[in-house]
């Protein structure tokens, strides 16, 4: 048997009023709707619940045992109802910022994690380039920023040193073409220029065949075999192969990646999300040295 709130709130109504049109006032319906509830429940039920007269209804002894049945469906759900109102007004918004690749690689398990932790925190997500990400974090748009360049100026703590390595598609030869085909970060990207700075330092010939703001765009360009590029080495996908000094590629510098929130010391669920970033960091710095010796083995 299916019947709906809507039909066992109208049911319990006119138990409660003694009538049709009573109930029909106050759940401003017509009488005719009211009547017709009423009815259908019945019928789906096989059974009368009210005994109807010129003054009024009255409930038949199956109507009085449904009627205590529903009152509990309907308390139930107005409970519920009320509950997620009151969680959804409780919750706490976390305005979250870091970088598309750190975005791709970190954020699944750590979003997982978090969710786990802190049922009433809603995240917004911010992905830009990490200069973008310290320029607009000055301003106070973001509660958490993740990335690597950070200012001198902004107080943040120093997370990790994040090699900055060569990569290409496994079985591709193309870095040995005399002007390397590369793939790269649009303009606003720091590690662009180091790329760039790194492959005129070497006198390496180079020309840019690709540009994009995506980590996914970047690493599908690299995996087609037709360029390199360069990542940070935790975000190295196993599908590409890294490349060195030996392959005729410049050396390349790291990246200091830093963690910061205006809020860390003032606001409880933020300095616990902030704690929770820096605990899975070291954690999935722990899985990648694992994964590594596994891979030498």
């Amino acid at each position: 048997m299916k019947w709906s709130l809507d039909q066992l709130r109208t049911f319990i109504y006119v138990a409660d009023l003694g009538g049709f049109s009573r109930a029909g006032e106050r759940l401003f319906l017509a009488q005719s709707t009211v009547s017709w509830q009423v009815q259908q429940l019945e019928r789906q039920i096989g059974a009368p619940l009210l005994y109807r007269t010129p003054s009024g209804v009255t409930l038949t002894e199956k109507g009085h045992a449904f009627y205590l049945r529903a009152q509990k469906v309907i308390n139930a759900n107005d409970e519920a109802e009320r509950w997620l109102a009151q969680s959804f007004a409780d919750r706490q918004i976390i305005r979250f910022a870091t970088t598309d690749c750190y975005a791709t690689c970190l954020l699944p398990s750590l979003l997982e994690l978090w969710k786990c932790q802190f049922p009433n925190v809603q995240v917004t997500l911010d992905c830009s380039f990490s200069t973008d990400i310290w320029k607009r974090f000055k301003n106070g748009e973001f509660d958490i920023a993740l990335a690597q360049h950070c200012p001198s100026d902004i107080d943040a703590e120093p997370i990790r040193v994040e090699p900055l390595e060569w990569v290409c598609a496994r079985s591709s030869l193309v870095w040995k073409q005399s002007t390397l085909p590369v793939a790269l970060f649009e303009y606003g990207c720091p590690d662009r220029e180091f790329i760039l700075n790194a492959l005129k330092g070497a006198d390496r010939e180079y020309r840019v065949e690709f540009e994009t703001y995506s980590y996914g765009g970047l690493v599908a360009a690299v995996e087609s075999g037709a360029v390199v590029s360069a990542l940070p080495k935790s975000t190295i996908p196993p599908t590409l192969r890294r490349l060195d000094s030996q392959h005729c590629l410049p050396r390349l510098p790291s990246l200091n990646v830093n963690l910061a929130s205006p809020k860390k010391s003032s606001d409880r669920i933020c300095s616990q999300l902030y704690d929770a970033v820096v605990l899975h960091l070291a954690e999935y710095e722990q899985s990648l040295t694992i994964k590594g010796k596994e891979l030498l083995q």
